[in-house]
């Protein structure tokens, strides 16, 4: 099988001849220290990734050398590999008259979709990266300002979540014109303790427009994986509702234990997921590596439906040695049918 293959079969609940794996996002740094290459398509040939995620291009206007604007209007500082937001268009109902949405069929915003289906689509899965209802209203009003409104000025919120599933919803619909089959939908809803906004405000507020967003995509024919960190407990019946086909990174930090989630949603739902990308793929031994990745498999791979992967993600501060360990372990350990005695045995020992 090939990567696209392996990763299709997985989101279908079934057994590749392999556990399969991607990450949201490579660090260039990272990917050039391993490789010697700062290119995410050239980085999953040569380390046999089984997929890439790839974004929406924006014409963004440089601000200075570490900041762009982007169309939305909003102020991003250029890292690594995060370009984080720190200038918002809109604080209250009144930014709404000069509010301009960017045209979501403009071609140029699917060029690097279109070349890296070009370039692997046929042996690796291109998954599209979407913005879904929670995340592009954050952005615009700031994050603080945008769980505030949700108090103080509920229409507003409500404006933006249903504007960004509307935007998403149309992305969709040209994503699969352009013959992708998978997409990744985030943001955070949660952190380590607890949701980031009340359940009821989530089920009130926010639920209604994924659910919409979710749907769309599936009657596209698209798979749809869905990207939270934290602890999304008190909400996760209501995410499976939605039907999302993947849930993604099952967050220890959040208390979220693979195999408890597979035991009471594995029939409906697969996964994607989790070695910790904190400490682990940090600043442990590549026998801690070894013995994660052992046991990750041993939670989530034996049935088939899981997707191996970081927690978050390949970030800059990732050790290139310990990801590189990471892979050959998977490659290693990750064939079916699985050496279950094997990976008992590394899970304990690293060896």
């Amino acid at each position: 099988m090939n990567g696209r293959e392996r990763i299709m079969a997985a989101l279908s609940h079934k057994k590749p001849d392999r556990v399969p794996t991607l990450e949201w996002v490579l660090s260039e740094s990272v990917m050039e220290k391993m490789c010697g290459t700062r290119s995410d398509i050239e980085f999953a040939k040569i380390m046999d990734l089984d997929g890439i995620a790839v974004g929406l291009d924006s014409k963004n206007i440089v601000v200075d050398d570490r900041h762009v604007l982007d169309e939305w209007g909003i102020t991003r500082v250029t890292y690594d590999e995060y370009p984080n937001p720190v200038k918002f268009p809109i604080e209250d109902e009144d930014d709404l008259k000069d509010f301009v949405i960017p045209d979501p069929n403009a071609s140029y915003r699917f060029d690097k979709i279109k070349h890296a289906l070009k370039e692997i689509g046929s042996e690796k899965c291109v998954v599209a990266r979407v913005r879904d209802v929670f995340s592009q209203p954050r952005d615009l009003m700031g994050f603080e300002n945008f769980l505030v409104s949700f108090y103080t000025e509920p229409d507003l919120v409500e404006y933006l979540v249903k504007t960004s599933a509307d935007y998403s919803i149309q992305i969709c619909n040209n994503l699969k014109d352009l013959g992708i089959e998978v997409i990744v939908i985030g943001d955070d809803y949660a952190n380590n303790d607890s949701l980031l906004l009340s359940p009821d405000m989530f089920r009130n507020q926010v639920l209604p427009h994924l659910h919409r967003l979710v749907q769309h995509a599936k009657s596209l024919g698209l798979k749809v994986i869905k990207h939270s960190d934290g602890d999304l407990r008190a909400i996760l019946p209501e995410l499976v509702a939605t039907g999302i086909d993947c849930l993604d990174p099952i967050d220890e930090r959040g208390h979220m234990h693979l195999d408890e989630l597979i035991a009471q949603y594995g029939s409906r739902l697969a996964f994607k997921g989790n070695i910790d990308c904190v400490s682990t793929l940090v600043d442990q031994s590549v026998d801690d590596v070894r013995r994660q990745t052992a046991r990750c498999i041993l939670q989530g791979s034996t049935g088939g439906g899981h997707i191996i992967s970081s927690s978050n993600s390949i970030h800059s501060g990732i050790n290139p040695v310990n990801y590189r360990a990471f892979l050959e372990t998977v490659k290693e350990l990750g064939s079916y049918p699985l050496n279950i005695p094997l990976l008992e045995q590394v899970s304990k020992s690293g060896k």
